[in-house]
């Protein structure tokens, strides 16, 4: 009975630390349904990358309208004194109305409407990369809170053990059979238990908070539908031609694929070639001025003869900008061909990692029926640490797990626009 009473005052104490259950019971959300409320719900997230877009989508638009007619008024009015004879007018107003359509600029429009529609592709490339960074992150968080919610229960079978063998050691003190060192030792372990778990619950918080902030959801007060393992081993591939693969397709390759194009267009449009302009004008005085036109239509030639070296400067600071961008995509180049060698190693060693967590499970599930049984008979006076383990084996089955996932969905992310291919069967077949 005292065996009894004590565990249910461990118990009655860690319900009191747990988290207060909740009203009505929230659905819970599998990890395709995660990713489509993040997608939904946080581009708060990634919003600086959104406005990139559409900076460089005004870009496209200012380059566009190059193109376009343009109307323009002047007006003017002024007070003067002449030294024309007998002239008594001494105030003139004067306006002028004017449209521009330009004809040809020997590609200088062209270059720089190119230029500007490569900026918006690069910042839609970007785009992919900040909201797969959001997405991953929620998927760790996902399998992470997953994990916690076990470890909690874990750290609570501890602290109740723990509690349990100080009440016994107190009660053996008392009839002589405990010194009161042992007693310090056991109350010593029920602080430390005591200490892990509030630790892990605030763990469970931080992962809770963030990840409720991301699906803009309340998540439910347990998580008890964890994704499952994997049944079969991962595709073997060639890791070289991967490894190409992914340069050819990675975001981030796009994009600086396209901020070369980019400067390499903005370098073609400059030049000191003339520009051609068609033009009409209508203008009328409030003096009768003889010299002066009521309207006028022709052609105009621009031509930038000499300006002092500043298209040469700015070819040359274009040309280094581009220089700076393939530099980056060399090293780009040769970290995704790491990273392909490494994510597809890390990926195995997470299968493997799965494999030994469910043998590890298996061997504490049958620990824990044999201990039950033994229990029954009582042959033995508690379940010892069986019932701890089976609940450290299921959550590291649960890391295990997300790991691999989350290895797949990275490899996903790096061969494309979204990780949620990465997490179904055969993803690289």
């Amino acid at each position: 009975m005292r065996f009894l009473g004590g565990i249910t005052a461990a118990l009655i104490f860690m319900s009191h630390c747990a988290t207060p259950m909740a009203q009505e019971e929230t659905p819970e959300l599998n990890v395709t349904q995660i990713l489509e409320r993040i997608e939904a719900n946080g581009q708060y997230a990634y919003q600086a990358a959104v406005a990139d877009i559409s900076i460089a989508k005004a870009r496209l638009d200012e380059a566009n309208s190059s193109l376009y007619p343009s109307l323009a008024l002047d007006a003017t009015g002024q007070h003067f004194l002449s030294t024309v004879k007998n002239l008594e007018e001494k105030n003139e107003v004067y306006g002028k109305l004017e449209v521009t359509q330009p004809i040809y600029d020997f590609g200088q429009s062209g270059s720089a409407i190119d230029a500007a529609g490569s900026e918006v592709e690069a910042a839609e490339q970007a785009l992919i990369t900040a909201r797969n960074t959001v997405l991953m992150e929620g998927l760790a968080l996902f399998f992470q809170l997953h994990a916690s919610e076990l470890q909690m229960r874990s750290y609570n079978e501890m602290h109740a053990s723990a509690y349990v063998r100080w009440d016994r050691a107190k009660e053996q003190e008392g009839l002589g059979r405990a010194s009161p060192v042992e007693v310090a030792q056991a109350l010593a372990l029920v602080e430390k238990t005591r200490l892990d778990f509030f630790r892990e619950r605030s763990r469970n918080y931080s992962y809770r908070i963030r990840l409720e902030e991301l699906i803009a959801e309340t998540l439910p007060v347990e998580l008890i539908f964890p994704p499952d393992p994997p049944e079969n081993a991962p595709l073997e591939v060639d890791r070289e031609e991967f490894s190409k693969i992914i340069a050819a397709r990675n975001p981030q390759m796009l994009a600086l694929a396209k901020q070369v194009e980019a400067a390499a267009r903005r370098r073609g449009g400059v030049n000191s070639l003339p520009s051609v302009e068609a033009f009409g004008n209508v203008g009328h005085s409030s003096r009768d001025v003889s010299s002066r036109h009521e309207y006028a239509v022709g052609a105009r030639v621009s031509w930038p003869i000499f300006d002092g070296g500043i298209k040469t400067a700015k070819r040359q600071r274009l040309a280094a900008e581009e220089s700076r961008i393939n530099a980056r995509m060399e090293l780009k180049r040769r970290q995704l061909r790491h990273q392909a060698y490494k994510v597809l190693m890390d990926r195995n060693d997470s299968y493997q990692r799965v494999i030994a967590a469910k043998a590890g499970l298996e061997y504490a599930r049958k620990n824990l029926l044999k201990r039950q049984q033994l229990y029954s008979q009582e042959r033995v006076a508690d379940l010892g640490r069986a019932m701890i383990d089976n609940s450290l084996a299921e959550a590291e089955l649960i890391r295990a797990t997300g790991a691999y996932l989350l290895e797949q969905a990275r490899l996903a992310t790096m061969l494309g626009p979204h990780p949620a291919p990465g997490l179904t069967e055969g993803f690289l077949a």
